[in-house]
């Protein structure tokens, strides 16, 4: 098994790959990537209800993400203003090929970051075979499906729909969180 560990000249020790596997094996992490990295040391874990990031003494609003080199302001659902966190990511792990996760000596291409960068880099759709995925997680059900449109096209899309607003109904609790993403 290779190290999650990656040595590159400009970040010896900054840089931690994070895959797919590890984002659905993660104890408590919900298949939330924040939620994975915040067991990471250097980062400082909040409100269990939140998965805002603190790194290196930094606060939440100072952290930087890329979804395949383009630049998002926020990676959840619910969050708040100078904030990055929230109670629920927004991307959808069964998309995820890796992250890589820096938490000190930034590549000079992802500057504006002073606590980390998180780095997404989005697998593609399977070349040779339909695929479906269905998923029940602590707040969502979620269904994705990949595969060939063409020889040289492939396809991914995916659903996910919170429950707890079900659940908080039934318990009579004043707020109902709801999203729905695709």
């Amino acid at each position: 098994m290779a190290s999650p560990f990656r040595k590159t000249a400009e970040s010896p020790l900054g840089l931690r790959v994070i895959g797919f596997k590890e984002i659905e094996k993660s104890t408590c992490g919900n298949r939330d990537i924040s939620r994975v990295v915040q067991s990471f040391p250097s980062v400082a874990s909040t409100a269990a209800f939140r998965n805002d990031l603190m790194v290196r003494g930094g606060g939440p609003s100072e952290n930087r993400f890329f979804l395949d080199g383009v630049e998002i302001p926020n990676i959840n659902h619910f969050s708040t203003q100078g904030a990055s966190g929230g109670p629920v990511g927004i991307i959808n792990p069964d998309f995820v090929r890796e992250v890589n996760f820096y938490s000190a000596a930034f590549p000079t291409a992802r500057g504006n970051a002073l606590s980390s960068v998180l780095d997404f880099k989005l697998q593609d759709g399977n070349k040779e075979k339909f695929s479906l995925r269905g998923v029940v997680g602590a707040s969502d059900v979620g269904i994705s499906a990949n595969g060939p449109l063409g020889d040289k096209t492939t396809y991914q899309v995916s659903v996910r729909r919170s429950y707890l607003q079900f659940l908080f109904d039934m318990i009579g609790l004043p707020f109902l969180p709801t999203f729905t993403d695709a």
